[in-house]
């Protein structure tokens, strides 16, 4: 003998029992729909709103490699002036790190893109009767872009002075002798000259 349980509730109106606080009864596809349709002034707003969020996040993510500077500076004062693999590491890290970002801006700030609504005409009831929506564009993100730019130069130039105070960039004029080509003396000998020939 098998048991089945029916746990659904039956649709008597006359039901004795009341609905629980917070209980909504059910809505027909005419009422969702009516519900569903956001009046223009809503569209815009939150449209806006939207629009400031995606730049303040723009903004955090720009300033983002200025904030980690003071603690990467404060690594390699404690990772020493030594060749090291340790301290190779993070000079690694410092130089790879802001190129490739730069070189990846766009992929990074691509979610970010702020979409462009414009309405083309609006009736006498203010709804908005024909609306375009633009394509997401950068345009508004250049200033965040420039400054993400300036901050991964920063941390570039962080990962330089610490190559120079370790002595691995060639700054100095030892470092080109190779390259350095001599010339001939301007002195003249008549003993040097009858020794070449």
């Amino acid at each position: 003998m098998m048991f089945r349980l029916d746990y659904t509730v039956p649709q008597n109106r006359n039901n004795s029992i009341p609905n629980p606080p917070g209980y909504l009864p059910p809505t027909s596809a005419k009422q969702l729909s009516k519900a569903a349709q956001p009046d223009s002034d809503a569209l815009i707003k939150q449209n806006r709103k939207s629009t400031e969020l995606k730049l303040r996040r723009a903004w955090d993510l720009a300033l983002a490699p200025a904030k980690s500077l003071p603690m990467q500076a404060i690594m390699l004062y404690f990772s020493g002036s030594g060749i090291q693999i340790f301290s190779l590491g993070m000079i690694f890290m410092l130089l790879t790190g802001p190129i490739t970002a730069v070189f990846n801006i766009f992929k990074a700030f691509e979610s970010l893109r702020p979409t462009v609504s414009t309405s083309s005409s609006f009736n006498s009831n203010r709804n908005l009767s024909e609306s375009q929506i633009a394509e997401p564009t950068y345009g508004p993100l250049a200033m965040p872009m420039i400054a993400y730019i300036a901050c991964q130069g920063l941390v570039l130039a962080l990962g330089l002075w610490k190559c120079s105070s370790m002595g691995i960039l060639p700054t100095g004029s030892g470092d080109w002798l190779h390259f350095e080509t001599r010339l001939d003396p301007p002195e003249w000998s008549s003993i040097r000259t009858l020794s070449l020939g």
